[in-house]
C-alpha cells in the first residue's frame, strides 16, 4: 500500500495522501467482502517509497541512524505512523486482521548485500546494516501496534499481528556441534524477529546478543515493554528445508557457524526451493515449545515451476504434491503435536512478479499468459521478456482445483487417488446456457476435438444483447476465453475470461455474469 497511498512517504507535504489510492483500495476492499472473501491487510510489503530512502538526500529509511553514535534512530518512524493511522482509520471499519511487516528478514538481511531490493551499495555492508534495518524495523511494527490497540481495536474489533519466514534447518547429523548450529540458523532468522514479541524479555535471543556483540543495536527498557506481546497471532512464511552441518571456520552472515545442504531434497524451479513437508511440523513445533504454543496463520507457503503454455502449466503435479504434502503435515502438527495453526495461505493465486526473478518463475495456482515482449522502459536481463499489453489469460491449475476441493470438503484429497483427477476437462463446456440477467437469450458452447478451440453462438433472440452472433472462443481445463463484442469497444471484439463453477454447473465470467446450463435444444442464428 505504501507508495501508492502516500507516494514519496511524506503524510503532510505537497503530495500527502493519494486519494485516488484510497478510492481504489476502498473499492477492492468492498469487492472482497462482496465477494464472501475476507481481507488479511499487510501494510509493508518491501516497497518503501524513494522520498523516504535516497542515501544522497540524507534519508535512510529502515538505515537510518544517528550520525554520532551510528546507532538506529527511527528517523523513519514519524512517517510511518502518520501512514498506519490512516490506514486504520480508514479502511478498519471492514479490515479486522492487520499485519505489519512481511518478512522483515528479506528485506533487511538480504536486501544488505544478497541483491533483495532496495540492494544499495550504501548499506551493503552484511556486519552493519542488517541488524540496524531489523532493530528499527520492530520498533515501526511496536509502534503500529500500539496505535491500534489505543485508538481502534476496541471499536473495529479486530486484531494485528506481523509475518515472518524461515525455512527449516535440519541438522545434518546426530553430532551436537550441527544440532547446535542448526539451531542457532532457525534461531537468529526467526527469532531475531519473534523473540522480542513473543518472548519473555521483550529483547532478541541471548545467544544473538553474545555473538553479534555491539553489532546488535539494544532496546531501552521503555521499548522492550512495548515490544513484548505486540502480536494477537504469529504470522509464519515457510517454504523449504535444508540440511546444516557446523563448520568452525565458516561463521556465514547470520553468524550462525552453519553451512547449509540440500542433499536428496526434491527442488522447485526456484535455486532456493527444495521441499520438505516434514520441515515445516519441526518448524511448528519449535515456534510451539518456544513461545507457549501462540496461535499461528501460515500466510505464505508455495513451489516454483516452469511452465510456457496454459496446457503445460496447468499440469502441476509437483504443485499439488507440495501442497498436499505440506498441509498433510500441519494436519499432523494440528492434531498429533496441539500446535495452534488456524490457518494457511497458498502462495500465490496466480502468477505474478517475483522480485529479482520479474516474470520468469512461476508460483501461482493460476496461470498467467503474460504474453512476454520487449518493454522500452525495462533495462537489464528480461528487458526482452516483460508483460506486453494486451489480452492476459489466466487459466486454472490442477493445484488450484486442488485447493478448491479441500476448501469445499474441509478434509485432504489424496492426489493419487479417485477423489482427484485434477480441473475439469473443457469438455465441461458443451451445451446451451442462460444468462439470469436474459433468461430469453439461449448461448451455445461448442468445444472442438481438440479441446482448446470452439465457438459460442447466441441467435436471433439475443439481438438486443452484446453476445449476438458467432464468436470464437478458447479453452483451457475449466477456463473458457471468448471474443464478444460489447457496446464498450465499438472497434473490435473485447475478451472475456470465465470459469468453470463445478458446484452450480454454471460459467462465471470475470465481468461478474452467470451462465447457467439450460436444456435448450436449438438456438437459430
Amino acid at each position: 500500500m505504501g507508495p501508492r497511498v502516500i507516494p514519496d512517504g511524506h503524510y503532510n507535504d505537497a503530495l500527502g495522501v493519494n486519494w485516488k489510492a484510497i478510492d481504489w483500495y476502498n473499492e477492492f476492499i468492498n469487492a472482497l467482502i462482496d465477494a464472501g472473501i475476507t481481507p488479511y491487510v499487510t501494510l509493508y510489503h518491501w516497497d518503501l517509497p524513494q522520498g523516504l530512502l535516497d542515501p544522497a538526500a540524507g534519508k535512510g529509511g529502515w538505515y537510518s541512524v544517528d550520525n554520532a553514535t551510528g546507532k538506529p534512530d527511527g528517523w523513519i518512524l514519524p512517517e510511518w505512523k502518520a501512514y498506519v493511522d490512516l490506514c486504520f482509520r480508514t479502511f478498519g471499519d471492514r479490515v479486522k486482521t492487520w499485519i505489519t511487516f512481511n518478512e522483515a528478514w528479506t528485506f533487511t538481511f538480504l536486501a544488505s548485500g544478497y541483491g533483495k531490493a532496495p540492494n544499495l551499495p550504501e548499506y551493503s555492508n552484511m556486519s552493519t546494516w542488517p541488524w540496524v534495518a531489523g532493530h528499527n524495523v520492530l520498533l515501526a511494527h511496536g509502534n503500529a501496534v500500539e496505535i491500534y490497540r489505543n485508538k481502534y481495536q476496541a471499536v473495529q474489533k479486530g486484531r494485528i499481528g506481523i509475518t515472518n519466514n524461515c525455512d527449516w534447518r535440519e541438522p545434518k547429523t546426530s553430532n551436537p556441534e550441527d544440532v547446535a548450529a542448526a539451531e542457532r540458523a532457525v534461531l537468529f532468522q526467526l527469532g531475531w524477529f519473534t523473540d522480542p514479541i513473543f518472548g519473555k524479555t521483550g529483547d532478541y535471543p541471548e545467544p544473538m546478543k553474545k555473538l553479534y556483540g555491539d553489532a546488535l543495536p539494544e532496546f531501552t527498557e521503555e521499548q522492550k515493554k512495548m515490544l513484548k506481546g505486540s502480536a494477537d497471532f504469529f504470522g509464519l512464511n515457510h517454504y523449504g528445508t535444508g540440511w546444516v552441518s557446523y563448520d568452525p571456520s565458516k561463521p556465514g552472515d547470520d553468524r550462525s557457524f552453519g553451512v547449509v545442504s540440500h542433499e536428496s531434497l526434491p527442488r522447485g524451479e526456484s535455486i532456493w526451493l527444495y521441499g520438505a513437508g516434514w520441515g515445516l511440523r519441526k518448524l511448528l513445533n519449535w515456534v510451539k515449545n518456544r513461545f507457549n504454543n501462540p496461535e499461528v496463520i501460515l500466510t505464505e507457503g508455495g513451489w516454483s515451476m516452469a511452465a510456457d503454455t496454459p496446457e503445460g502449466g496447468a499440469r502441476d503435479e509437483g504443485r499439488v504434491g507440495y501442497y498436499a504434502n505440506y498441509t498433510s503435515e500441519v494436519l499432523k502438527a494440528i492434531n498429533e503435536d496441539g500446535c495452534n495453526v488456524t490457518g494457511y495461505f497458498a502462495w500465490s493465486l496466480m502468477d505474478n512478479f517475483e522480485w529479482e526473478r520479474g516474470y520468469q518463475e512461476r508460483f501461482g495456482v493460476t496461470y498467467t499468459d503474460y504474453m512476454l515482449g520487449p518493454d522500452p522502459l525495462a533495462s537489464g536481463t528480461y528487458s526482452s521478456q516483460q508483460p506486453t499489453a494486451g489480452k492476459q489469460v489466466r487459466s486454472r491449475k490442477d493445484s488450484s482445483c486442488w485447493l478448491e476441493a479441500v476448501w469445499r470438503d474441509n478434509s485432504l484429497l489424496d492426489v493419487k487417488g479417485p477423489t482427484f483427477t485434477g480441473c475439469v476437462s473443457s469438455s465441461v463446456f458443451n451445451g446451451n446456457f442462460r444468462d439470469s440477467s436474459l433468461p430469453m437469450c439461449n448461448r451455445m458452447v461448442k468445444v472442438n476435438n481438440d479441446g482448446i478451440t470452439g465457438t459460442i453462438t447466441c441467435g436471433i433472440d439475443c439481438l438486443s444483447d452484446a453476445c449476438y452472433g458467432i464468436h470464437a472462443a478458447k479453452f483451457s481445463g475449466g477456463t473458457i476465453v471468448a471474443e464478444i463484442r460489447t457496446s464498450r469497444d465499438l472497434n473490435g471484439a473485447n475478451h472475456s475470461t470465465g470459469y468453470w463453477n463445478n458446484v452450480t454447473g454454471s460459467i462465471d465470467w470475470g465481468g461478474g455474469a452467470t451462465w447457467k446450463r439450460s436444456l435448450a435444444m436449438a438456438i437459430l442464428v
